[in-house]
């Protein structure tokens, strides 16, 4: 049986919004709920809460976030190489309007990770480019606080 993280102050983005209504059906693996347990102490003077009377005490509710592991891409330098010239323009041309210039370029290096939305945007155009098969650098798994 895998063991539950345990979350610190600075696992936690800053102004997350943290949920302590315990009450909630998946709770247990709702990052907003696991956040609050973790890191609210006496210490703290302000904390962000979302509002306990919007919240959907269920999986149906807009602000649940799963604890589970999301796959990140690192990178697409080895992409530029298995096209032809005008595919890649075509491909960074479509990237760039998605992303703006200094974010597409990040990403290509692999100074930003690639989120879970932001690989479907890249796997779109490569598809719609048929090259459909290219991959990323590296991929990693981590916890998707946001997207």
């Amino acid at each position: 049986m895998e063991k539950k993280k345990k979350f610190t102050l600075e696992d936690v983005l800053s102004g997350y919004g943290l949920c302590n209504r315990n009450d909630c059906a998946v709770c247990n693996h709702c990052l907003h709920y696991m956040a609050y347990n973790d890191v609210v102490t006496e210490e703290l003077w302000v904390i962000n809460l979302v509002n306990p009377l919007r919240v959907v005490p269920n999986a149906q509710c807009p602000y649940f976030r799963t604890d589970e592991l999301a796959t990140y891409a690192k990178g697409f330098v080895k992409m530029k190489q298995e096209m032809l010239p005008r595919q890649y323009d075509e491909f960074m041309c479509r990237l760039i309007g998605k992303f703006g210039r200094t974010g597409y370029y990040e990403r290509r290096r692999g100074e930003r990770l690639c989120s879970p939305s932001d690989i479907e945007k890249i796997r779109a155009v490569l598809k719609q480019l048929g090259l459909p098969d290219l991959d990323f650098d590296a991929t990693l798994k981590q916890i998707n606080w946001c997207d």
